[in-house]
């Protein structure tokens, strides 16, 4: 038995030794075969892809099959996914309506910082750490992931929405305040005003750049690009380089830069294009950046330390969103804004590796504490697209449990500014989820007809101008139960879905089949699968405008070649 069993130590050692002697580009390629293999899995499972991607990490990883025992070449690959991703970010943001909750994110942003980072100082010490090591935990509690949030926003097509502005501004804030801790840490003295003016000084050169580039260089530069997919490709990869460069020149992490880089050609005609050529790169880049999460964690210290683990956990994924849902819901954003800000912002940030990394080569931290921390930032990151997917239910847990001073805010007051909507019936009427493109169309035809209808979106710059058009709409999202009631889904004679989620559009589409059996729903669809998904919870009606749109293409070609031979 025991021949046996070293003869499969022998092997298993010898099949990690050839793997570790591959070069780095074979390590990519291991981790994308091993990554996509779980990702199909998890998509047979319904879980999360950035769970597999994580998973894959823990395989290949030390704590796994240890094919890969230098990490250091794939933590720097992964950087690149975060920078790519707030490019593109930076590209499809509308830099006014950003700064329009500029002051109320880095208002509600300095307040959870402080609080929670109090808060998990504090519960470190009761948990038996030193003070030194209490400080890099309170850290890791009050900083948030860029990289997640932002991921999890541009899948669901929420970049735009009012909460996802506010949390941009949040994360954003949070990663310059990574920056000036850096040296408070390296050095072990006061943060002085001398340091603030120095970033305060260094990031307005870095923005100013920007701004006169924006305004004197790109148009010419990208109007002569945009001849050729190639070279505009290649332009704005170069800008996204530039920017990165000159931020890490000024001591700014990678994001901040990138953010910038993309915010300096948002304005121009050929964002979108742009962004639609970079989606692969970043897609693949992130996919990195999630198995690097996965080999950096260590499941021995989370045994080892497993009470700690779960009391860290348990404030970075409910205290925290809880102070930050108080906080915007004192600030008059209403009770489903302020918890999507609260939940959305409950986890660790990928800049804790930094700070950690920066607390093991000071001595700060101990190698037992430093894997401690690492582990509860991949751990925190894999939560995040569970508790989104309970977003709605956090919501009326958070309801429930307000005192009565908050209750009075459960309606957002910066909401009742912008619905000034005229009373109407709201019985045998039509009712418009979405006002984007197709959406907005829809409403300027039943407007035309003088019809009954309500519109309900999720975007305050819309819902403000078409209040002003004298529109009746409402602030909300499709999938608030609340709102159904109260735009009278339940009492209509027809729904038209326009909302580019298939899960709201199906969410919806059962609610009213379920309450009111004789409605009739339209939808649309971004592919003929979602299309058989809306179809199965008993729309009426789905079109697909790509599907469509290449029908009347081929009805077109059929009629030429019928007019040709005839």
């Amino acid at each position: 038995m025991s021949s046996f069993l070293d003869i499969v130590t022998a092997g298993f050692a010898a099949f990690q030794h050839m793997f570790s002697g591959m070069s780095p580009l074979l390590h990519i390629g291991l981790i994308l075969i091993i990554a996509t293999f779980i990702a199909y899995l998890a998509k047979i499972f319904r879980q999360p892809l950035i769970v597999a991607y994580v998973l894959a990490g823990i395989l290949i990883g030390p704590m796994g099959f240890g094919l890969i025992k230098n990490t250091s070449e794939i933590t720097a690959l992964a950087e690149l996914g975060i920078a790519f991703l707030l490019f593109t970010v930076g590209l499809e943001l509308d830099f006014q309506k950003l700064r329009n909750v500029g002051a109320v994110s880095v208002g509600g942003g300095i307040i959870q910082v402080v609080l929670t980072f109090v808060l998990g100082f504090f519960v470190s010490e009761w948990l038996g750490f030193n003070s030194t090591t209490s400080v890099y935990i309170g850290l890791l509690v009050a900083f948030s992931s860029t990289m997640i949030v932002t991921k999890f926003l541009v899948d669901r097509n929420e970049i735009n929405t009012l909460h996802s502005r506010i949390m941009l501004g949040i994360l954003l804030l949070q990663d310059i305040m990574v920056i000036m801790i850096l040296p408070v840490l390296t050095t072990q003295t006061a943060l002085s005003l001398e340091i603030l003016a120095t970033i305060f000084i260094k990031g307005f050169g870095l923005f100013s750049i920007a701004v006169v580039l924006n305004r004197f260089v790109f148009k010419r530069i990208l109007d002569y690009a945009a001849e050729t997919y190639e070279i505009l490709f290649m332009t704005a990869i170069s800008i996204c380089f530039l920017f990165i460069g000159l931020a890490v020149a000024l001591g700014f992490p990678v994001s901040i830069g990138a953010f910038i880089g993309g915010l300096a050609i948002a304005s121009f005609p050929y964002n979108l294009e742009i962004e639609g050529e970079i989606h692969s790169l970043r897609d693949f880049f992130a996919v990195i950046f999630f198995v690097s999460l996965g080999m950096s964690i260590n499941l021995m210290v989370v045994y080892n330390m497993f009470f700690e683990f779960l009391v860290i956990l348990f404030v970075i994924l409910l205290i925290k969103p809880l102070i930050l849902s108080i906080i915007y819901l004192l600030l008059g954003y209403g009770g489903r804004n302020a918890s999507r800000i609260g939940l959305g912002l409950a986890q660790a940030s990928e800049f804790s590796f930094i700070l950690a990394t920066q607390g093991l080569l000071l001595g700060h931290l101990n190698t037992q504490n430093y894997s401690f921390i690492l582990s509860i930032v991949v751990i925190s990151m894999v939560t995040t697209p569970y508790f989104m997917q309970f977003r709605n239910n956090f919501y009326r847990f958070f309801s429930n449990i307000q005192p009565s001073f908050l209750k009075k805010r459960i309606t957002s007051k910066r909401v009742q500014k912008i619905e000034k909507h005229p009373k109407k019936s709201l019985e045998n009427h039509i009712i418009i989820f979405g006002a984007h493109r197709m959406g907005g169309r829809i409403i300027e035809y039943l407007k035309k007809k003088k019809k009954n209808f309500i519109v309900v979106e999720n975007n305050p710059e819309i819902v403000k101008r078409l209040s002003n058009e004298g529109v009746y709409c409402k602030y909300a999202d499709a999938d608030n139960e609340d709102i159904l009631r109260v735009v009278g889904l339940y009492k209509a004679n027809l729904a038209v879905i326009t909302v580019p989620n298939n899960e709201i559009a199906c969410f919806v589409t059962r609610r009213a089949k379920r309450f009111n059996p004789v409605i009739k729903i339209f939808a649309r669809a971004h592919s003929v699968q979602e299309a058989e998904n809306l179809y199965n919870c008993g729309a009426d009606f789905v079109v697909v405008p790509e599907f469509e749109s290449s029908e009347k293409i081929i009805q077109r070609i059929e009629d030429f070649f019928q007019k040709g031979t005839g």
